[in-house]
């Protein structure tokens, strides 16, 4: 199914279909405001979790909450298996013992969220946190391999414009991984640090306290940032348009969509 049938489901494309063709892509922010103009809203579907072997790729140690953390519990409850991997040290530019001090802490944070979550941890893999656009065929080369050895039929990986650096990086690293690992299953883009346009929701209201306390875990990073309220205000406002009291918004597309449309948002792959 193609981003546009997603975004704005079959009926939405048989109105559109004749103003694409009279304008082509010049035009197409303009088809975009008349086709919201005409829906009102934009299609979101309220979705279950089912048992799957679940990947969840996290640019730092703490994404993995805020993103997608309700969902993920969902899914330990409904049985599944989910591996997690993060792609940067979390160290923020810091240099020497001091470094390498915070990294410990912001790991040994990250072991104490995957056991209030029922995940497992599967790799650190400690690139420079902040640096990660200048290392994306490594990390996609590292990425690979995970999704070969750990063989999941879902990835949660942040969408491709997230407003984070390292968040665009790492859906893009990713993308090109599945690509060279062959993998052709469903990917669940998940919004961080900005607003995505969803195609899917889950109900995550019965959860939130789990996922408070995981995120609470990540100590370092939430004394300094409210991110508790940040994160619990986002889900509150995404299950209003979904008629719950607290849901996560995502992008949900197969492996081959996932990498056209980060292709064309980021330019790179």
């Amino acid at each position: 199914m193609s981003l546009l049938h997603t975004m704005f489901g079959l009926h939405a494309m048989r109105v559109a279909a004749p103003v694409l063709g009279a304008v082509g892509a010049v035009g197409s922010m303009r088809v975009l405001g008349r086709a919201q103009r005409v829906f009102h809203r934009l299609p979101v579907q309220l979705v279950g979790v089912e048992q799957a072997r679940v990947l969840v790729i996290a640019p730092h140690m703490d994404d993995e909450v805020i993103g997608p953390g309700g969902t993920v519990l969902r899914h330990v409850a409904a049985g599944s298996d989910v591996g997690v991997v993060f792609a940067s040290d979390g160290a923020a530019g810091m240099t020497g013992p001091e470094r390498d001090e915070y990294v410990d802490t912001r790991e040994r944070e990250a072991a104490e969220a995957a056991k209030q979550m029922g995940t497992s941890i599967i790799e650190f893999l400690d690139h420079p946190d902040g640096q990660l656009c200048r290392l994306e065929r490594d990390l996609s080369d590292e990425l690979a391999d995970v999704l070969r050895s750990f063989e999941p039929e879902q990835v949660f990986v942040p969408f491709p414009t997230d407003h984070h650096r390292d968040h665009q990086a790492t859906a893009s690293a990713a993308a090109r991984a599945m690509r060279r690992a062959g993998w052709s299953g469903e990917v669940w883009s998940y919004e961080a640090w900005s607003p995505l346009w969803p195609n899917v929701s889950v109900d995550v209201s019965e959860v939130i306290d789990g996922k408070v306390d995981a995120l609470n875990c990540h100590a370092s990073q939430v004394n300094g940032l409210n991110y508790v309220d940040a994160t619990v205000g986002l889900n509150r406002y995404r299950g209003l348009r979904v008629g719950v009291p607290l849901a996560e918004a995502f992008y949900r597309a197969p492996a081959a969509e996932f990498t056209r449309v980060c292709a064309k948002l980021t330019g790179r792959i």
